[in-house]
């Protein structure tokens, strides 16, 4: 038991967080993840809002923060086409939907069928799912997944 509780401790000591903290700085949007806001402000700007699920100790995510978002193509068409923020599968922060209401991220996860990570939720102007994905994506096909759902 002693050492079950130790390596629980250890767990955060071991780099095992989720990608948007092993992502390059300006990556991922600081946010307050008020949704409707986000999807506003981003539509004035040109831009969409992409909505990444991610976990503490997710491979897949991981491998993402480390080759897709350090790649130059995929960071130049984020930065110029859209809005990328993280949610926490199993997080607490209180998140605002598209609907208006308020709830953990990870009750936000249940809501939306979001039970694997890396999940990608490509919002349109309005704030539809306009596109979703799941796992890894390289950065070739990151990037080609951009130039499609670029807003128009």
């Amino acid at each position: 038991m002693r050492t079950i509780v130790i390596a629980l401790l250890l767990v955060p000591l071991l780099g095992f967080a989720g990608a948007s903290e092993h992502a390059p700085k300006g990556t991922f949007a600081d946010t307050f993840l008020i949704l409707p806001e986000e999807v506003r402000d981003a539509a004035k700007a040109g831009r969409r809002v992409i909505v990444f699920f991610e976990q503490e100790g997710c491979p897949a995510c991981l491998r993402m923060a480390r080759t897709t978002f350090v790649d130059g193509a995929v960071t130049q068409r984020l930065r110029r086409q859209f809005v990328l923020i993280a949610v926490d599968l199993n997080g607490a922060r209180e998140t605002v939907w598209l609907d208006g209401v308020a709830r953990p991220e990870k009750a936000l996860a249940r809501q939306l069928g979001v039970n694997a990570t890396p999940t990608v939720l490509i919002l349109d102007e309005q704030g539809r799912i306009a596109q979703q994905f799941v796992g890894y994506r390289d950065p070739k096909s990151f990037a080609a997944m951009l130039d499609a759902a670029a807003s128009k």
